[in-house]
């Protein structure tokens, strides 16, 4: 009766402790002994092998990363800006994510926009990056991140 009730409890905590759980706006892969599976995971649940595996798990939804920086402009001035930068992964891509940037990207985010903002700004006017043109230089940014960024699944939806 001793060992049937044992037995039992061990069972049911290897259960319980060899799944989680990936929710809505979320995605996971498995990581078995350090090696990534390219199967992506996403909302409900998910077994795997505790002692094995590890599951890891991210957020697909929009994400902000504000900066403060000191623009160029044309005329060799520097215009202070508050930035913001609305990003997100691309589902189905987190393997690759993983293995090229690693789960902390937002730096990579930010040197990227860093480079390719100081290179558009620099062919305007500060004027004119407080006027009409404005949406422009955004687009133009835009473009150009998601030109380096995409290949590795980030999205940037928008710089403001």
């Amino acid at each position: 009766m001793k060992k049937t009730l044992l037995f039992s409890i061990v069972l049911c905590s290897l259960i319980l402790t060899s799944c989680t759980v990936v929710r809505p706006g979320q995605v996971a892969v498995k990581q078995r002994l350090g090696k990534l599976n390219q199967n992506v995971y996403s909302e409900g649940i998910v077994g795997y092998n505790p002692f094995l595996t590890k599951v890891i798990k991210t957020s697909t939804q929009t994400n902000n990363l504000k900066l403060v920086l000191n623009l160029p402009s044309k005329e060799g001035l520097s215009v202070k800006s508050h930035i913001s930068i609305l990003y997100k992964i691309e589902k189905d891509s987190l393997p690759k994510l993983i293995n090229n940037l690693g789960l902390n990207y937002e730096p990579i985010i930010s040197n990227v926009f860093r480079s390719t903002a100081s290179d558009v700004c620099a062919n305007y006017f500060a004027k004119d990056m407080h006027s009409g043109k404005r949406a422009q230089i955004e687009d133009s940014i835009l473009s150009r991140m998601n030109q380096l960024l995409s290949k590795d699944g980030l999205i940037v939806k928008s710089v403001l």
